[in-house]
């Protein structure tokens, strides 16, 4: 409760600093001697006794600075008495050890802080639940749905409830001496019955029905009625002890201390007037009743309780006020707080919403019901689960294997330039052969074919037809074939033109492997970019499939920080609908409920934005929960939840 730890902090800061100005200033006193030597000694151990329960009761940490009112109890009840500190005429009084009184005050207003801390902190987490509470039934009554199933959850307790009256009445002692009346009891019920079902209609089967659902209805409605004046007193106890409880503060000219260090009369009346606020607001909140009555009567008993202590502003009682205060506090944290917590857990027993075992019956049942059924049924389909199951992971390990680990080796091994992983679409030396068989079958032909008058063709000149060759050029063989396109069939006859036909499918062959090695080539300079799209789809389908079922099992992130978005707007919403609404008095303040409903509300705000925030950004976000809650205007409160809109708006 950060709210509560930061009030209680501040006032043991406050508590810490009169204490050191209290022994700053008792150093001052010049010493005397000590005739008593027995009180001496008893006066040095209560000053250890009150400083190792100051210690005990001080604030250790921050985050924590609230004890159990157990622990407080335990604490309190160490206080020594100092009554013989207290006598003017003792020797001792008059000497250094003299501030024995001002530390026994100081030890009363830290367990009263404690206590002060403990209530705040218990009415702040029960007003939190018990809005809870009012929020549930008010979801079931919004909803015809669920308010059947509401219904049928609580249909085994009313029907135990039933009998259970039922049999309360029939185990009486009369009915038990005279079993006449219960067989004419009996009758009775069988002729109501067997006349109820002759003359049942379409109309009385509805009325029966619906009587189950409006009774639950009216059953619901009533309970959140009572959850809500709960909550509203709850509210109410808070803002009235945030507002009105230890409003003291110190400064430079030392208030809390009037001259040489001693505590002043206002100081210690107004943490008397704290601890009687405490007892009488925990007091009238047991007792129950509407927001109104416990307002009236707490204001009512807190000014009576102030003219009580001003009829003894002349100091007779004085020597008694530290353990009147501690008197005050161990009956608060023994006996009103445990009173008020039984209280609280019976009304959220009675009104709250029903237990686990209640809600859940029928899932319960169905599910025991089932268990024989279900084991049956594995039991006899075991062998198609466990070929489903499998499949399913020789499919996974093989689509793992083909699709992510061999392209990503391959991928590796382009990127190292290893021959076994390179791209090609034919072998190296194919096209070199079937080119040389194209200039050895095109040198042939032109032999074939030379004039009577050469003798023989020059290495040169063979030279020339095979370099046309290698650049495509045909043209003795192309001259050659359309001349025997004249005469076909005496060209057919004798060969020359089946053997022109067949070199140009060679020239065509060629061609073909020339084109595909280009396609090679192309193909090899973009090796890397081939590795990385065949890499592609198994990435996407494994990365698709591990989020998917992280976000199955998992802590689901995305949809979680979603979510907190809209509960961080919803509660910072939820304030401002508040300041909004809330009545303001004539000094321009929020009501004691309000304000209480304020602190509530902003605990929920930062523990919203706790999860969101990091660093500065909740540091900031805290000191905008203390302006909005120590702003004693309610324009003042309402401009810094403005503020906070804007602000935080990269949040919401």
């Amino acid at each position: 409760m950060f709210v509560v730890n930061d009030k209680i902090c501040n006032l043991d800061i406050q508590l810490h600093n009169l204490q050191q100005r209290i022994t700053k200033c008792s150093e001052i006193k010049s010493p005397e001697t000590h005739n008593d030597a027995s009180r001496f000694s008893l006066a040095l151990k209560d000053i250890e006794t009150l400083e190792r329960i100051c210690d005990s009761l001080s604030v250790a940490s921050r985050s924590q600075p609230i004890l159990r009112a157990s622990q407080i109890a335990r604490l309190t009840s160490q206080f020594p008495q100092t009554q013989a500190i207290y006598d003017k005429n003792s020797s001792v009084s008059h000497s250094v050890l003299s501030n024995v009184p001002e530390i026994s005050w100081i030890v009363a207003a830290r367990a009263a802080i404690q206590t002060y801390g403990t209530i705040l902190e218990s009415l702040s987490e029960n007003a939190l639940v018990l809005g809870d509470e009012v929020t549930y039934w008010a979801g079931l009554l919004e909803s015809p749905w669920y308010m059947a199933m509401y219904t049928l959850q609580i249909s085994p307790v009313r029907l135990w409830h039933k009998l259970r009256s039922r049999f309360s009445v029939w185990s009486s002692p009369g009915v038990r001496t005279q079993p006449s009346h219960v067989s004419l009891a009996w009758a009775q019920l069988y002729d109501s019955a067997r006349r109820c079902a002759s003359s049942m209609t379409i109309s009385t089967i509805r009325k029966g029905l619906m009587h189950p659902l409006l009774s639950s209805r009216l059953q619901v409605q009533q309970k959140q009625k009572a959850l809500c004046v709960a909550k509203d007193a709850n509210t109410s106890a808070l803002g009235i002890l945030m507002e009105r409880c230890f409003q003291f503060e110190l400064d430079d000219e030392l208030p809390g201390c009037c001259s040489y260090g001693s505590l002043s009369d206002e100081w210690c009346s107004r943490l008397l007037k704290s601890v009687a606020l405490m007892r009488l607001v925990l007091q009238h909140l047991t007792a129950g009743g509407t927001l109104y009555d416990f307002e009236l009567r707490t204001i009512m008993a807190t000014e009576e309780e102030d003219l009580s202590l001003q009829l003894y502003s002349d100091g007779t009682i004085c020597p008694k006020r530290p353990e009147y205060v501690i008197e005050k506090l161990n009956f608060i944290n023994q006996t009103l707080i445990p009173e008020y917590i039984a209280v609280t857990k019976r009304n959220m027993g009675e009104l709250g919403r029903p237990p686990l075992i209640v809600r859940y019956w029928l899932p319960f049942l169905i599910a025991i019901l089932s268990t024989s059924t279900t084991l049956e049924m594995f039991q006899n389909r075991r062998r198609e689960l466990l070929t489903w199951v499998t499949d399913i992971g020789s499919t996974t390990i093989e689509f793992w294997y083909n699709w992510v680990v061999d392209p990503l080796k391959r991928l590796v091994g382009t990127i190292r330039h290893n021959e076994d992983s390179e791209i090609a679409l034919m072998s190296k030396n194919s096209l070199q052969a079937d080119r040389a068989s194209l200039e050895r079958m095109v040198v042939d032909f032109v032999l074939d074919h030379r004039e009577p008058s050469d003798d023989s063709l020059a290495s040169r000149e063979i030279n020339a037809i095979m370099n046309k060759v290698r650049e495509g050029d045909l043209t003795p063989v192309l001259k050659a074939y359309e001349k025997d396109l004249r005469t076909p069939f005496i060209g057919t006859v004798r060969g020359d033109l089946v053997r022109a036909l067949l070199i140009q499918i060679q020239k065509t062959k060629v061609d073909v492997e020339v084109a595909i090695g280009g396609i090679d080539s192309l193909l090899k300079s973009q090796e890397l970019v081939f590795g990385f799209v065949g890499l592609t789809p198994g990435l996407l389908v494994s990365y698709a499939s591990i989020r998917w079922l992280y976000g199955l099992f998992g802590s689901r992130k995305g949809l979680r920080i979603g979510r907190r978005q809209h509960e961080l707007r919803h509660a910072l919403r939820q304030v401002h609908r508040d300041l909004t609404l809330s009545t303001v008095t004539a000094s321009g303040t929020l009501s004691f409920k309000d304000y209480g409903q304020l602190i509530c509300n902003t605990e929920i705000l930062l523990q919203k934005a706790q999860v969101m925030l990091t660093g500065a950004d909740i540091h900031a976000f805290q000191e905008d929960i203390n302006d909005m809650v120590s702003k004693n205007s309610a324009k003042q409160q309402l401009k810094v939840v403005e503020r906070m809109g804007w602000v935080y708006s990269r949040w919401l």
